[in-house]
């Protein structure tokens, strides 16, 4: 059967799950339990000729956030950092004395980030002085906003402004080998770049790309994990067959790129029987109608059994996203964090925000819980 395509979900004898009353959070790590998700019980036939029966359907969401912490500048490095104001892991510590600009592989100077070419500190000069840049206006916001009586409602500003040092900085150098400035080239953009040339500096730290969650659509975080390089579709793979290698899997999975995942694992038997449908908001909004394939295998309107008899939806589609608004609320708090504390922090606030969801899902008559292997 094709990926996407499965129009029920599959059935299961009644002895081969029982359910579980305790939710559980799973960071990607061996050894947790299985996770937690609802489920529906609703009669459909599995094709036109078979009988009506008891089946189940459960639903998982899930979506990316960028909010990290500063890790090893090599790329999809996952040693920790000795401290926050490395840029290399132990492993790679030899990069620190690097020359930062990028394709330059000669060895920094004393005191500096780069090496003896006259352009490199250039670029090294320019890039304090933009800091300078910033520190003081950072300074003139604070006290322009204590004067005016606002200190109270600055501090999320001054927060942001304090962690605006960008991982990769480009810079123009002229073809006599001069830096061009940055008023010229905002004064004059229609000003052809033949004979300039680009240069990228990494000064700043790289901070991992995201975080990945898997929430179920009643608000319960099923999983989570840091994506270092990038939000890969053979990661987003990854971390579903580990969060699940234990069983059941979802019978559906939304996702907003689900028709990039689809022919990925079109002969893979374990996503044999699941469908990979795109959310509904991002499918209206930002998928193409003239997209043949994503259209047929990945509409939510073609698997029936997450459909109303209303027209409606019986699952909430946007959890995750809605669900990042909350988890993006840490970034301030958590950016400058290492690796333990991070994780410890975030996941502390996801098993306590789990518990709350459970308790306001009982009190509301609901029997949130988990079907596993028995």
């Amino acid at each position: 059967m094709a990926i996407g395509q499965a129009n029920h979900p599959t059935a299961y004898p009644n002895n081969a799950l029982q359910k579980e009353t305790a939710p559980c959070y799973y960071r990607l790590s061996p050894g947790h339990p299985p996770i937690t998700n609802p489920r529906r019980l609703f009669a459909h036939p599995v094709n036109e000729n078979a009988p009506l029966g008891r089946r189940k359907c459960s639903v998982v969401v899930i979506d990316g956030l960028t909010i990290g912490h500063p890790c090893c500048g090599q790329h999809n490095c996952h040693v920790p950092l000795v401290n926050n104001r490395h840029r290399f892991c132990p492993v790679h510590d030899e990069e620190h004395r690097t020359c930062a600009i990028v394709g330059c592989n000669s060895r920094t100077v004393q005191d500096s980030l780069v090496c003896s070419d006259p352009v490199h500190r250039a670029i090294e000069e320019r890039h304090r002085a933009r800091g300078q840049a910033r520190f003081t206006l950072r300074e003139r916001l604070q006290r322009a906003q204590l004067l005016a009586g606002n200190s109270s409602t600055t501090d999320a500003a001054l927060d942001e402004s304090s962690d605006i040092q960008q991982e990769v900085e480009e810079f123009v150098v002229d073809p006599a080998g001069k830096l061009v400035s940055e008023d010229a080239t905002q004064d004059c953009p229609e000003k052809p770049d033949s004979g300039n040339r680009k240069l990228r500096a990494r000064f700043g730290r790289r901070r991992t790309h995201n975080e990945q969650i898997i929430v179920a659509p009643c608000g319960v975080i099923v999983a989570r994990a840091t994506f270092y390089g990038a939000e890969a579709m053979s990661s987003v793979i990854e971390m579903i067959k580990r969060t699940y290698k234990n069983g059941p899997y979802p019978e559906h999975i939304f996702f907003d790129s689900n028709c990039r995942i689809a022919p990925m694992v079109r002969d893979d038997p374990i996503f044999k029987d699941i469908g990979l449908t795109v959310d509904v908001f991002h499918f209206t909004c930002k998928h193409k109608v003239t997209d043949i394939f994503c259209q047929t295998t990945c509409n939510p309107w073609a698997f029936p059994e997450l459909r109303s008899a209303e027209g409606g939806w019986y699952f909430n589609s946007s959890i995750a996203e809605q669900t990042n608004v909350w988890l993006g609320g840490f970034h301030a708090i958590v950016r400058e964090m290492l690796v333990d504390r991070y994780n410890f922090f975030l996941d502390e606030m996801v098993m306590r925000r789990n518990r709350n969801t459970v308790q306001k899902l009982e009190k509301a008559g609901k029997s949130p819980g988990a079907w596993t292997p028995m």
